[in-house]
């Protein structure tokens, strides 16, 4: 075993916000620096303050080395992702910052991607770093994350005007506030999971926006490049489209932040504080989600699409004893909080769709999980396409299905209890009708992060019901896809068509 260089074990202690910790050379605040820094830039990192911004004449000073070597090792320091730099005083002269872990210079380690491949512990290293120090902290947390982690901004157009609230809490607020100044580089976490072989297949690059000095630190050390307000706002709607969630940093106080983050489900480091630990106040935002129980058709879309698995379904039976009160989020500021609450494995029950008690009976009887409540709400509203999309994030053939079906869910609807069962089957069957003519067919959209098409070709051996229906999600996913049959005619016994791809 190496001998335990002295420097980085200072430095890692230095660093840490872990409470109580002893850094050794088995800690992830020791070997993730050695991996990458040398013992001279440790004594320059040592002569710094941590997350207070100095000139590189004040550190040589500390140091005790020259201006050129201190600013040398300082821009290399920089480019390792050790340290970050801003201009913000009043002459607008050169500072530099020695940050702390996470949010700091782990997840700027993890954006050197030349640096990463080569020393892949790094991803180990952000990832312990995101997670031990929040381990003992993160029930005592309040709402908004009091300055820890992530804070989560809401989607500025679910907003009612007529609603009056704070603009910090918008997007737009920021962008103005940082004008003209933006950058976008790879995203970390993404990066980490990719390297851990944990990944999702989400692309890692163009994700992530650093806002002001950080927009320079992130171009002057290679890891991004200036971005314009158009193509700021085209990487939050890809990442509106695709589920993720706009996240700032809240490290630096309220009118301060260096980045919007686009996260995802099961990799974001930051929104896992609130999910692993199952501390929802990590996260939230000074904006609530609720419920129009009179317009909720219980189809299930706002489920599956809730990052942080806030949204549950439950039945809502047609009894005389009214509806079935639905399980309340448990918090930590009401009982004591433990391992034994946390979710260890909320990547998978994150977004499970229902309570125990179940959702629509009509909805779970159907082979193909169709919104069945959703759909029908919709076509009672003559918004017909509208229900043959929701219909289609299920089913990329309703007309097929609506032909063969076997009515399961007319035989669990409880509709029937009462009088007899809704007739869903001849309701699904005329709002599949409008897919056999050109004007009422609905094509989805192409939807992936990169908001272009993919490269790869992909070929489906086979044109039967499964093979069509592959080749439908792929095309949707942006994949260029052939579809080989040996037969004459594609569909298999139970289709008559092929649709356009």
């Amino acid at each position: 075993m190496a001998e335990a260089r002295e420097l980085i074990l200072k430095l890692g202690q230095k660093i840490t916000d872990r409470i109580g910790v002893k850094v050794t050379t088995e800690d992830p605040e020791y070997w993730g620096l050695a991996c990458v820094i040398t013992d001279e830039m440790a004594e320059v990192a040592l002569a710094m303050k941590v997350r207070v911004p100095a000139t590189a004449q004040w550190i040589a000073k500390r140091c005790k080395k020259s201006v050129e070597r201190t600013e040398e090792l300082l821009q290399e320091m920089s480019v390792i992702g050790l340290i970050e730099y801003n201009w913000e005083n009043e002459d607008h002269h050169k500072q530099y910052v020695l940050p702390m872990f996470v949010p700091g210079c782990a997840e700027f380690m993890m954006m050197n991607a030349k640096q990463v491949e080569e020393h892949p512990e790094l991803a180990d290293f952000f990832e312990q770093m995101a997670r031990l120090p929040l381990e003992k902290v993160t029930p005592m947390v309040p709402q908004g994350g009091a300055g820890i982690g992530m804070h989560v901004i809401p989607v500025e157009k679910a907003i009612p005007s007529s609603q009056e609230s704070a603009s910090i809490e918008h997007i737009s607020y920021w962008l103005n506030k940082y004008k003209d100044k933006y950058a976008v580089g790879a995203c970390s976490c993404r990066r980490q999971q990719r390297v851990r072989g944990e990944g999702t297949g989400d692309l890692e690059d163009d994700l992530c926006i650093g806002v002001g000095d950080m927009a320079d630190y992130l171009v002057e050390t290679g890891k991004g490049r200036y971005i314009d307000y158009d193509e700021v706002m085209e990487i939050l709607q890809r990442a509106e489209d695709n589920g993720y969630v706009h996240q700032i940093t809240n490290i630096d106080g309220e009118e301060k932040i260096f980045a919007i983050c686009n996260c995802a489900i099961g990799v974001c480091n930051g929104l896992r504080t609130s999910q692993l630990f199952n501390t929802p106040n990590m996260s939230r935002s000074a904006y609530r989600a609720s419920v129009t129980k009179e317009n909720c058709v219980a189809c299930g879309r706002c489920v599956e699409y809730c990052p942080s698995g806030a949204a549950r379904l439950g039945q809502k039976l047609c009894t005389k004893n009214g509806e079935i009160e639905y399980p309340v989020q448990e918090l930590p500021d009401e009982t004591k909080w433990g391992r034994d609450k946390w979710s260890v494995d909320y990547r998978d029950k994150n977004q499970i769709n229902c309570y125990d008690t179940g959702t629509a009976p009509c909805k779970a009887s159907c082979p193909a999980h169709l919104p069945v409540q959703g759909y029908i709400k919709m076509a009672s509203q003559g918004k017909y396409l509208d229900a043959l999309k929701l219909i289609k994030t299920e089913n990329p053939f309703p007309a097929v299905c609506g032909a063969i079906c076997n009515r399961r869910c007319e035989d669990a609807c409880t509709r029937g209890r009462v009088d007899q069962a809704v007739a869903i089957d001849e309701i699904k069957k005329f709002i599949a009708e409008q897919e056999l003519h050109a004007k009422t067919r609905y094509i989805p959209p192409m939807l992936n992060y990169s908001g272009k098409p993919f490269q790869e070709k992909i070929a489906v051996i086979g044109a039967g019901p499964a093979g069509m229906s592959a080749a439908f999600y792929l095309k949707k996913m942006g994949y260029p896809v052939t579809v080989f049959e040996k037969e004459k005619r594609p569909g298999g016994m139970l289709m008559n068509g092929i649709p356009s791809f």
